[in-house]
């Protein structure tokens, strides 16, 4: 048995770690929020009290998949928030925030430079499917499946397009910035078939979040296994061009990097040469 002073330790570091992936909000922080806040919605003291209950899940998670929600409300209170801090980063970098080019200006519906960005990380809303980081907080996409009547047992291949954020500099990978970039979801049926158009959305879903491309491909694939019932599936992408590796560090021109996961009857490398033939 843990005697009470190891369990006090034990409760204690649990804490602790609690304690750090909680985010206070400051008296000036909760000012600012609020002041926006309340020029498009009622009830602030509710939202911030959802807000700040939410526990910190994963860069490349999403909020729903955690086992938590999140309301309209509440995810304004968390972009005004991130707002608030950036603008403290650029106060810290030395940047000037009434330069026309970053200053925020309410009264003609300028958020300003920080709130751009904060909206780009975190959507503009929970329904927001256009921005880097909306896929932590939509709700996971729902493919459409149908009965295999036809037994087909052959691959059955999607090409998607891939636009993420690598979670290392929160700098865009994508497969649509250079023309021999692709990637494709291909997965052998079993008792059901899925709706093929819904492949890309689960892709954007996904991908809309903070990933290293090595787990992208693994998280598509357990997705995709998971609603199709069967461990054959191929997702790869290929030649995807990381800004990280472009547009700063090395600067290299090519900056591409492919990556691929699978399982099931796609472990045989010349059903995988197959389906790269179909392409």
């Amino acid at each position: 048995m843990i005697n009470q002073t190891k369990r006090k330790i034990m409760n204690k570091e649990v804490s602790e770690n609690n304690e750090t992936n909680k985010n206070r909000i400051t008296k000036e922080c909760k000012s600012f929020v609020k002041e926006r806040y309340l020029k498009k919605f009622k009830n602030f003291t509710k939202a911030l009290k959802e807000y700040n209950a939410i526990e910190a899940f994963a860069p490349d998670g999403n909020i729903w998949e955690s086992g938590q929600s999140i309301s309209e409300e509440a995810h304004y209170v968390m972009r005004l928030a991130s707002q608030y801090h950036l603008n403290e980063c650029f106060k810290a970098m030395k940047i000037d925030l009434n330069n026309p080019n970053v200053k925020e200006e309410l009264e003609v519906g300028n958020i300003g430079t920080p709130g751009r960005i904060a909206k780009v990380w975190n959507g503009a809303s929970v329904d927001d499917d256009r921005e880097i980081g909306n896929g932590r907080w939509n709700k996971p996409v729902r493919i459409a499946t149908f009965p295999n009547t036809s037994e087909v047992k052959i691959p059955i291949t999607k090409r998607v397009d891939i636009i993420s954020s690598c979670s290392h500099h929160a700098i865009v990978f994508d497969t649509i910035s250079r023309p021999d970039s692709y990637a494709f979801i291909s997965y052998i049926p079993d008792q059901k078939v899925l709706g093929i158009s819904k492949l890309q959305r689960l892709a954007s879903n996904v991908s809309s979040r903070f990933f290293l491309q090595e787990d992208l491909v693994k998280a598509l694939y357990e997705k995709v296994s998971a609603v199709a019932g069967t461990e054959s599936v191929f997702v790869s992408i290929v030649n995807a061009r990381h800004g990280c590796e472009t547009y700063r560090s090395t600067r290299s021109k090519d900056g591409s990097f492919s990556s691929e996961y699978y399982g099931g009857d796609f472990n045989d490398s010349e059903l995988r040469k197959q389906v790269y033939r179909t392409l």
